[in-house]
């Protein structure tokens, strides 16, 4: 079946899900874009414009916009998106009880065959799902802006059939995606985990104004961010050197896991609340939306170039499973 005959249904048009809702119209899909109000289609309808706008520009979309747009429709019914669907794409709030209602509806009005997927952070839907076809139950989380940001996180539940799951990630190859199969669901997955252990230094470093949010963007991109294109962060062991030492060097101060981030706090009850409100840590004087995301994947884009070129070169070392057994800790 080609792929213009296939349908997605994709529940939720905010920023994650009218960007997952163009990437499979970017990969051919028929796509049909459900969300409560048409206030929020309309605005999912613009911010996809805006983003396929950049695109053409730049010179990365392989079809005319307007036949890429006419594949996707609009709907604040669930059960017109869904009737005729292969795949539906959860995107709403981190609530259990939204979830299970979407999922509830998704089960009754979608054909027997579609797959249903959740695009949940942190949720382990396994629990708490009851659907009629388990086997076809599963995760696909992706990333901001998704239809950019090549990494999708796929992930099964006990009752979820592997075919189901090799079906998923052969569709997200197909679209341009680099999905990651997870061998079981943990909260936050892979990235995300390691992100939140980030957030405690990065909030810890501000609240305690060891530096500015300028000085420390500069010095995660221009270093941490920078090797890591290249090296990862399993591969920087090795180039470091393996070595015994398992915990933090002397004198570095621990943040607990626990460590409330104050200056967020204080941002959040100011309204400032980033790029939306027109100010967070950094002020974006009086940039919409558009303008800010519109800079911010031109900047992706280049590294989307770069990564491309980086892989053409194939990789450093053979892929090799580490041994279990095995503990170690780089220098820097």
């Amino acid at each position: 079946m080609e792929q213009e005959d296939r349908k997605v249904v994709v529940v939720g048009a905010g920023v994650m899900g009218h960007g997952i809702a163009q990437t499979f119209a970017q990969g051919g899909f028929r796509v049909s874009l459900v969300d409560t109000t048409r206030e929020a289609l309309d605005r999912g309808l613009k911010l996809m414009k805006s983003s396929l706008n950049t695109m053409a520009n730049e010179g990365i979309l392989k079809e005319p916009i307007e036949r890429i747009l006419d594949r996707v429709s609009y709907t604040t019914f669930l059960k017109e998106g869904a009737s005729d669907a292969d795949i539906a794409v959860e995107v709403v709030f981190e609530d259990v009880e939204g979830k299970k209602e979407v999922f509830k509806q998704l089960d009754t009005y979608c054909p027997s065959k579609t797959l249903l997927a959740s695009n949940t952070s942190f949720l382990n839907i396994f629990d708490f799902l009851e659907t009629s076809r388990p086997d076809k139950v599963l995760i696909t989380h992706w990333y901001a802006p998704p239809q950019l940001i090549p990494l999708v996180d796929v992930v099964g539940g006990p009752k979820t059939d592997k075919a189901s799951l090799e079906v998923m990630v052969q569709i997200l190859r197909k679209i341009g995606k680099r999905p990651v199969l997870m061998k079981k669901f943990i909260s936050g997955y892979a990235v995300n985990r390691i992100q939140h252990a980030l957030n405690r230094e990065v909030n810890f470093l501000l609240d305690n104004d060891y530096v500015t949010p300028e000085q420390l963007d500069e010095a995660v991109q221009v270093g941490l961010a920078f090797r890591m294109m290249v090296v990862g962060v399993v591969a920087r062991y090795d180039f470091g050197g393996i070595t015994m030492r398992t915990r933090h060097p002397p004198g570095f101060e621990e943040v607990p896991l626990d460590y409330e981030y104050r200056k967020l706090q204080e941002l959040i009850h100011q309204g400032h609340l980033g790029v939306k409100t027109g100010q967070g840590f950094f002020d974006y004087k009086g940039r919409n939306e558009e303008e800010v995301y519109r800079e911010r994947d031109l900047r992706l884009i280049e590294m989307l170039r770069t990564l491309g070129r980086l892989e053409a070169r194939g990789p450093l070392a053979d892929p090799h499973p580490m041994s279990p057994d095995s503990e170690g800790s780089s220098h820097g």
